[in-house]
């Protein structure tokens, strides 16, 4: 009965949400032929549902992924509509993968309103929404994303596994770093389970054989659903003395196939790597790697803006930290000061483009007044204090290690500053806050709600007029 209820729910909010959509969709057809990069996606995308695959834009920095799954028309007409279209469809499918991870993490008890309701929040999360419209490779990167997620999850077919970690590579060839996370994650776990079942001298000083049931029994009783430092800390420690030899025997064939299929993706990306002499095709000098932390300030700026439901419901509890943790707030402010003095970068791309969001942002504020990216330390300062109020009771060191190593490598080693690149890292942790309340899901819906229908209407009614081209440009994400 309560799946019959769950599927008539997912049913009526698919087809509203499709319904609502294409009427969007539609809208932005009509209101602008070719939006930014599409100068250079839709000819790339027209040519290969044309099943012509000879010519390479070298402007283009992806891999050919968002063009190969166009060919899926080519019985059809291969118009600017219908390319679009693609990414249309692909959003609709994001819905249904979001509520199925979210009922995996939440469980079959839990309310299925509510949890279709997020599904239907993080479909809707503004930039995500945005290019649900139009012919860029977020919307598809991010449905390989979630369907490899949820094939890991549920150990499922190996080969289905590589097929979908190929596909997200082949769409941005930064989702090798979130393959990387899963592979580094499952590691750590059997890294650290296996020292608590087999490491009894370093838990509570018990000399045991290792082969020993009184030795595994008395282990496997400290087996807890999150780790944190101290058992990171025991798990080295152990392993340095016997060799990672116990590792292994906790590894079933199931987490070695997974484990392998991951490892052969990192292997072909790697071989891609040192072939195209480096990560980025096409035109690599406006994409070059530098170290640029501010970036991932930004990014705490982005989860400020967007997830702040999760942050006024959890500001009471934020500021009694930061009184009750003056002196580390204070260290935190001057090692960030001495980042942001020194490691503030700026792209030109940023400075000339205005049909950005983030050019308005810079211009009128951190490259309009010298003080401006000092002043605005205590908000970062709050926003980390705040992130790890919503994360401390649902996570452990096993996903927090490999998540902040692939955010820094994806966020903090390049200086255009794009608030498409913050979604992933974003959603990852939105899917790991706490179970939030029915007030918070419908405060986060009717604020990304407001926030679509703001950024639309600026989207249909701003124009902006370049030289380049004989119509009228628009502002987007």
């Amino acid at each position: 009965m309560e799946y019959l209820k769950y599927y008539t729910l997912l049913g009526i909010l698919l087809m509203s949400y499709y319904a609502a959509s294409k009427l969007i969709f539609d809208k932005v057809f009509t209101t602008i032929p070719i939006v930014i990069d599409e100068l250079y996606h839709l000819p790339q995308g027209m040519l290969y549902c044309e099943e012509n695959f000879t010519y390479w834009d070298p402007k283009i920095t992806t891999l050919p992924g968002l063009y190969l799954i166009s060919t899926v028309i080519s019985p059809f007409s291969c118009t600017t509509y219908n390319l679009r279209y693609v990414n249309l469809i692909a959003s609709c499918i994001n819905l249904l993968l979001f509520s199925s991870l979210l009922q995996h993490i939440y469980g079959n008890s839990s309310n299925p309103l509510k949890i279709l309701l997020q599904a239907v929040n993080l479909t809707i999360l503004p930039p995500l929404y945005f290019f649900s419209h139009v012919y860029y490779t977020d919307t598809l990167s991010m449905m390989f994303l979630l369907a490899y997620t949820r094939f890991c999850i549920g150990n499922s077919n190996k080969f289905l596994i590589l097929t979908f970690g190929l596909s997200c590579v082949l769409m941005r060839q930064t989702n090798i770093a979130w393959i990387f996370m899963i592979f580094l994650h499952r590691n750590i776990d059997v890294f650290i389970k296996s020292s608590r079942v087999y490491g009894n001298i370093f838990l509570n000083m018990l000399t045991l054989r290792k082969n020993s049931l009184l030795a595994q029994e008395t282990d496997r009783t400290k087996l807890k659903r999150y780790y944190n430092l101290n058992d990171f800390y025991i798990a080295v420690k152990y392993h340095l003395f016997t060799y990672m030899s116990t590792f292994f025997k906790l590894l079933t064939l199931s987490d070695f196939f997974f484990i392998g299929t991951q490892f052969i993706l990192l292997l072909l990306f790697i071989i891609f790597v040192i072939i195209n002499n480096g990560i980025v095709l096409g035109d690599k000098t406006a994409h070059q790697a530098v170290i640029h932390v501010p970036q991932i300030f930004y990014f705490l700026l982005f989860y400020g803006v967007f997830g702040l439901p999760y942050v006024l419901g959890k500001l009471k509890s934020t500021l009694k930290m930061l009184y009750y943790n003056k002196l580390l707030v204070f260290l935190f402010g001057l090692l960030i000061a001495l980042i942001v003095h020194y490691n503030t970068l700026v792209h030109p791309y940023l400075l000339a483009d205005n049909r950005h969001y983030t050019f308005y942002i810079w211009n009128r504020w951190f490259g309009k007044y010298s003080f401006a990216i000092y002043s605005t330390i205590p908000v970062y300062i709050f926003l980390i204090y705040s992130l790890y109020d919503n994360l401390k009771d649902q996570n452990c060191i096993s996903f927090l290690i490999p998540y902040c190593v692939c955010t820094f490598a994806v966020l903090a080693l390049q200086k255009m500053i794009e608030i498409r690149y913050f979604l992933v890292p974003y959603i990852i942790l939105r899917l790991r806050f706490i179970r939030p309340s029915y007030k918070i899901v419908l405060m986060e819906f009717f604020w990304y709600l407001m926030m679509n229908i703001v950024t639309f209407y600026v989207f249909f009614t701003k124009e902006i007029y370049w030289k380049d081209f004989d119509y009228a440009q628009r502002i987007i994400w």
